[in-house]
């Protein structure tokens, strides 16, 4: 009877158990960048119960207690409570906690810990690369990062970027250095944004000098993404496309305004034109003719496409990453495009519990057509120079019959022309890697790594044969091919010893490093190839007897070992230490050793501020402080410290003429490295639990031997030798803070600003000449391609002004400083007194370096709804606006105006600040000067994109474990002063004297799309 009563008890309060049970459900997200987290513990407050969410993130739990709290955690994640309340669905956004999470941080040959850093970098993630339309991921850094300057050389697909990490600190190479998964290369364009992991920059010696040689310019780490052991396979799809459009179009003279223009320029000149132009001119303006706009007749509306696939997953012994992306780019010059391929294969088996092999493996393919960038003859500036009066494709007659086509190639016919100008290159990286932990004591390890990179590229510009007219004709195609080879190796092998005693703890590495890259080029030239597509090649000419044919080839190597060590007192007291020697087949003094030295304390670690951290918002505040000496190996030519030699000179010896070879130039067999010394003092700081956290730096870098010419007599050679001689230096300071917040359960916000001020000064060319650009002249104590002309003082409007300008002689005669000067011309400033406008009158007008550059973000969340905006600037630049003599000149030659110039100077408007026209400008009004100079300040809404992110209960329904569709905007609004398309300038013909200067380059277009990120 005693058992049946129990029994009957038992099932009483079993019943009232379940009645207090009930189910809850939800998915767990991470608010960053909305991926689904596994793994995430979920216990019910005050109990044992609890579960983890599955492989899409959602989890399900009974609950047992009448008032339910779920406490949500997971490793590097902030710990959430929730009363549920009545509720059975959650959704929860987890953010991270930078305090516990105390990451690991790719750095040279290895990680450590956030925590113990004592160099200056900057970290991107995946989220933060791909929130640009970009095929290039260098774009996306733009702004992200303090004290790193991104421009784009032009808006042409496939155009690439000018990257600048704390200034240009050369006039010869200034680019960093990338490595990929620990594999060094020259650039990052074969890797797809999506296939990115993490990105670190490092900025100073601290950071770089473990790369020794190769360091002076900052290095930019590049972590692709690798899957991870014990995942279920996921694929991962993103798709967006969009058009691409020009942000704006110059505002040209009509074809009756240029008429008008025109004939008063012949009448300025008391010259009468041609019986053809008068009639055609007239006719113009008779009829108040709009003519050409040559800008639509090149542009056009473009369109960009991209797919990307991406599967991971892993099992208990193997990982894997496996990416494809397919790139599509109509530019915005008609008949520009890029066709981009990139895979990527990352791949890691465990051989044994420490011991690990894998590899790393990429494949890119591309074919783009691009616009000619010559001046006298590209799309763009060919469309700027056009007069409006002639027609696109079939030019003015006059009675006679005879053609008129003002100056030079015809706009339309380039753009044409441009589908003919095709560049190619295939690209393959493989990278294979052995890892072997605690290989004989607990924290020592072992990596071993070997790669090589094989790229093949194509150049073929083909011209074909046209006539139009005597004017407009072509006589013979023309076909011009290079090809060229380069292969690369590397292979490092270092140990690591990582372990902490106590209060003491230890990260230390110790390896070398060697590689040796090889390049061949051959280019080829020949007239009279057919222009059928299928017999476009150099052997089809009829005439071989015309081919011209050259090659070259190159090779260098280089031999390194390092050492790292980290060492950190009970996390308050760091010390970094790191030495680098590097041997080199560029120099006859092979070795350069390059070593440096930081210390990083925690303040906040110290007893005597526990009260401050108790008391206060602040979680963490760390001063740092370093100094190293790395080098630039990139400026010095692979055999700059040969002799040069030259064939193809005869001379007589015995009465009979024999091959030669003369002395090109002399040797130097003391060039060495560009070095570089550098000092650092930085201070992180965090508050609110490292809701808010950021960093400032101060820095200075001395670049010293700077590698220049040698000036020489005639008779010691034509080339001049190259030699160790010129010193530059930066400095400057950087300033970052971010903002990251969860608002209730379903808000979140992140908001990030940086800013830099770097000043650039060349403080020594050793005694040489001034260094000069096409208009830039760089000279001890200012900044490297300071502009450089002559200044003006406004128009002469009145006889006065010109019977003023004038000088005493040296017979004491007053004489005019501009003898053909007239009412209307231009004002030049005479510099010397010499009583003359030359050269010698020329002075420094202002700088393409800014005073300072900065970037704004914001992300927010709220329940499926997400919003991102970039917003990237610079301030204090000037532009040399070389289309200035097209568009506004004097001396109208044979081409177009600004229709600015409607507002010239003439006798009826005399008030007017822009010159006269005049078919014969005697005064050259369009000598280069500060009329030139612009203002090259600007803001620009880099990024603006919404998305939405379906429930993951109806994304379960059709299969899917996320699915996303987002709207996007890429430079969707710029605010500036600046005249031309575009005030984001890189360096003219890839030089750093020539920085700053525009010849109307490719305008960078405004990109609308739409996206869909799917997931399974």
């Amino acid at each position: 009877m005693k058992n049946i009563s129990m029994l009957c008890m038992a099932l009483l309060m079993s019943f009232s158990m379940m009645a207090q049970q009930r189910s809850v459900s939800g998915s767990v997200t991470d608010s960053n960048d909305k991926s689904a987290m596994i793994g995430v513990s979920i216990m019910e407050k005050g109990t044992t119960n609890g579960t983890i969410t599955d492989i899409d993130g959602n989890f399900s739990l009974n609950v047992t207690t009448e008032n339910p709290i779920l406490v949500f955690s997971s490793i590097g994640y902030k710990t959430q409570e929730i009363n549920i309340g009545d509720q059975t669905h959650l959704t929860v956004l987890m953010n991270q906690d930078t305090e516990q999470l105390d990451e690991l941080v790719v750095v040279g040959y290895g990680s450590m810990r956030k925590s113990d850093l004592t160099g200056s970098l900057s970290s991107l993630k995946s989220d933060q690369l791909t929130k640009l339309s970009a095929v290039d991921v260098t774009q996306a850094i733009q702004g992200r990062a303090p004290g790193v300057s991104v421009v784009n050389n032009s808006g042409e697909p496939g155009a690439g970027t000018k990257i600048r990490i704390r200034g240009t600190g050369s006039v010869n190479n200034s680019d960093p250095l990338f490595v990929v998964d620990g594999f060094p290369v020259n650039d990052i364009s074969h890797i797809a944004p999506q296939d990115i992991e993490s990105m670190e920059i490092l900025k100073d010696a601290s950071a770089v000098a473990i790369y020794g040689s190769r360091g002076a310019n900052g290095v930019i780490l590049v972590k692709t993404k690798s899957g991870a052991f014990d995942k279920k396979t996921q694929i991962n799809v993103n798709v967006f496309a969009g058009t691409t459009q020009a942000t704006k179009q110059l505002q040209m003279l009509n074809a009756s305004e240029f008429a008008t223009l025109k004939l008063e320029s012949y009448a300025n000149a008391n010259l009468t034109p041609s019986q053809t132009m008068q009639s055609i001119l007239d006719y113009a303006i008779q009829n108040n003719s709009v003519g050409t706009n040559w800008q639509d007749e090149i542009m056009r509306t473009g369109t960009t496409q991209n797919y990307n696939l991406n599967v991971s997953g892993g099992s208990e012994r193997n990982k894997y990453d496996i990416g494809g992306t397919y790139s599509k780019e109509e530019g915005i010059i008609k008949n520009t495009y890029l066709d981009k391929f990139m895979f990527h294969l990352n791949n890691e088996y465990k051989l044994y519990d420490n011991v690990h092999i894998g590899i790393n493996a990429s494949y890119t393919t591309y074919q783009k057509s691009g616009n000619n960038g010559d001046f006298y003859s590209g799309s763009l500036t060919s469309a700027l120079k056009a007069d409006p009066v002639s027609a696109a494709w079939d030019s003015y007659t006059d009675q006679f019959g005879e053609i008129y086509f003002s100056y030079g190639t015809n706009p339309a016919l380039s753009a044409y022309e441009n589908q003919f100008r095709k560049t190619s290159e295939d690209r393959f990286i493989a990278n294979a890697y052995l890892q072997i932990d605690d290989i004989l004591f607990k924290g020592l390890s072992f990596r071993a790594q070997f790669g090589q990179h094989f790229a093949y590229g194509l150049s073929k510009n083909y011209s074909p044969q046209y006539y139009i007219t005597a004017d407009q004709q072509r006589n013979r195609s023309e076909l011009t091919e290079n090809r060229s080879q380069n292969i690369y190796w590397n292979t490092n092998e270092y140990f690591s010893y990582v372990n902490t005693f106590g209060k003491h703890s230890i990260n230390a590495t110790l390896g070398m490093e060697a590689q040796k890259s090889k390049s061949n080029n051959i280019f080829g030239k020949v007239y009279d190839v057919p222009q059928n597509a299928d017999l476009r090649y150099l052997s089809m000419s009829p005439n071989k007897e015309n081919l011209e044919v050259s090659g070259s080839g190159d090779h260098n190597a280089l031999l390194s070992g390092f050492f790292r060590m980290n060492y950190s007192f009970d996390g308050r007291y760091l010390f970094t230490g790191t030495y680098r020697a590097d041997g080199t087949s560029k120099f006859k003094k092979k070795w350069g050793y390059f070593p440096s030295f930081s210390a990083g304390w925690n303040m906040l670690e110290e007893a005597f501020m526990e009260d401050l951290k108790s008391n206060s918002p602040l979680s963490q505040l760390k001063l740092r402080a370093g100094w190293g000496h790395v080098g630039n190996q990139a400026s010095a030519g692979n055999f700059d410290y040969l002799t040069l030699m030259t064939n193809g000179y005869t001379a007589v010896f015995g009465g009979s003429q024999v091959d030669g070879v003369i002395q090109e130039k002399l040797a130097n067999e003391e060039l060495s490295w560009e070095t570089s010394e550098q000092y650092n003092i930085g201070l992180d700081y965090s508050l609110f639990n490292g809701g808010l956290s950021g960093n400032i730096d101060y820095f200075i870098r001395n670049t010293n031997d700077m590698i220049l010419d040698t000036p020489i007599p005639i008779y010691a050679g034509k080339a001049r030798p190259k030699t160790n001689a010129g010193s530059v230096q930066n400095k400057g300071v950087e300033f970052s803070i971010n903002y990251d917040t969860t608002l209730g359960k379903d808000f979140y916000l992140n908001a990030a600003f940086n800013i830099s001020a770097i000043k650039n000064k060349v403080t020594s060319l050793g005694g040489g000449e001034p260094l000069y650009g096409t208009y830039s002249k760089t000279e001890e104590g200012r900044e490297i391609a300071s502009f450089f002309g002559l200044q003006t003082a406004g128009i002469f409007k009145t006889e006065e002004q010109l019977k003023a300008h004038t000088y005493i002689n040296a017979g004491g005669n007053e004489m005019p400083i501009q003898p053909d000067a007239k009412l209307g011309d231009v004002i030049f400033v005479d510099q010397n007194n010499d009583g003359k406008i030359d050269d010698n009158d020329r002075i420094h007008l202002g700088s393409p370096n800014p005073d300072f550059t900065y970037g704004f973000s914001l992300s927010a969340a709220y329940k499926g709804f997400d919003f991102n905006a970039f917003i990237q600037g610079s301030q204090g630049n000037e532009i040399a606006n070389y289309m200035y003599s097209v568009l506004y000149s004097s001396h109208m030659r044979e081409w177009s105006n600004s229709k600015d110039m409607m507002n010239r100077w003439t006798p009826d408007n005399p008030n007017s600040d822009l010159p006269r026209v005049n078919q014969n400008d005697k005064n050259e009004n369009d000598r280069f000067s500060d009329r030139y100079i612009e203002d090259g300040s600007y803001l620009r809404l880099k990024t603006l994109q919404l998305g939405y992110t379906l429930p993951s209960h109806l994304s379960r329904k059709i299969h899917l474990s996320k699915a996303r569709i987002y709207v996007s905007a890429d430079n969707l609004l710029t605010f500036t002063k600046y005249s031309g398309y575009n005030p984001e300038m890189g360096d003219l013909w890839s030089s750093p004297l020539n920085a700053g200067v525009d010849m109307a380059s490719y305008p960078t277009p405004r990109v609308f799309t739409v996206g869909l990120n799917l997931s399974f």
